[in-house]
């Protein structure tokens, strides 16, 4: 019968063992081109004096976040590292219904690196070219959102990736998530999964989504995605944005300034017409 002590040290064993083969994991990852950075464990906030903009690859310094806590939690800078993330939210335990929204939709998710996540959610991993941006387009549509900035990733703590894939399996993203991420995507009205008695069309989602409005932490990409949307609805850029006016006004807390809401109006409408 093992006494306690040895009870202990077997489980003290486990854990280094367990906290070496997380650091392997990462090194890996650092060496087929990924930037990691370290958040606290179980947590997702960086580390102090780190964030996702200091992200490395440098096998020394990963070292010495294990060596100083062996229980961190590691988060990657996407957009260094050409990887996409299709987030999957399972805030109502439902994980069916974001993704056959995007099924109707006719946005298909091929991808056979998936992770599972904290919370139970669901995160499709995609690579892309060196040209996409650092952003986010939170709630594409309801319970999904599009990562290219930053994420929190396996070898996290409750952190797993499914099926045994390996990073050798992450496919190139679609054509659609590359539009949304850059303004150029939406949710159309094939959707069929409303709850209302009659059939909805793009204009009803669009409304739906300028009444629902935006808080202060997305506003410049909120306003950036409106903007293109009311362009591709068929509304011309001068009116598009007086009524971008008025949504900044109204639905947009607090409202950006004139000039910042100048600049990303004359930036989306350069992409439009250069399409």
């Amino acid at each position: 019968m093992s006494t306690q002590s040895e009870v202990i040290r077997q489980r003290r064993k486990k854990r280094k063992l367990k906290n070496k083969n997380r650091l392997n994991q990462v090194i890996k990852m650092a060496q087929t081109g990924i930037y990691v950075y370290p958040i606290v464990p179980n947590g997702k906030q960086p580390i102090k004096n780190y964030s996702y903009l200091k992200a490395t690859q440098d096998i020394a310094e990963i070292e010495s976040w294990f060596k100083h806590e062996p229980n961190i939690n590691i988060g990657l800078n996407l957009a260094k590292s050409n990887l996409i993330v299709v987030d999957i939210d399972n805030h109502n335990n439902d994980l069916q219904a974001p993704l056959q929204s995007l099924s109707n939709l006719g946005y298909n998710l091929p991808s056979d690196y998936v992770e599972r996540t904290q919370s139970g959610g669901l995160h499709f991993y995609y690579h892309c070219s060196d040209d996409i941006p650092a952003t986010r387009k939170t709630k594409f549509i309801d319970g999904v959102d599009l990562l290219s900035d930053f994420v929190v990733s396996s070898p996290s703590n409750n952190y797993k990736v499914l099926n045994g894939a390996t990073l050798d399996d992450i496919p190139q993203a679609p054509s659609w998530i590359i539009k949304a991420l850059d303004n150029r995507a939406m949710p159309s009205d094939r959707m069929q999964d409303n709850p209302t008695p009659y059939r909805r069309y793009y204009t009803g989602y669009l409304i739906d989504e300028i009444v629902n409005g935006v808080d202060a932490g997305n506003r410049n990409n909120w306003i950036a995605s409106i903007f293109g949307k009311l362009l591709r609805a068929g509304a011309s850029p001068k009116n598009a944005y007086s009524l971008l006016q008025l949504i900044n006004d109204n639905y947009v807390q607090p409202p950006l300034p004139s000039k910042e809401l100048d600049n990303i109006t004359e930036s989306i409408l350069k992409r439009f017409i250069n399409e």
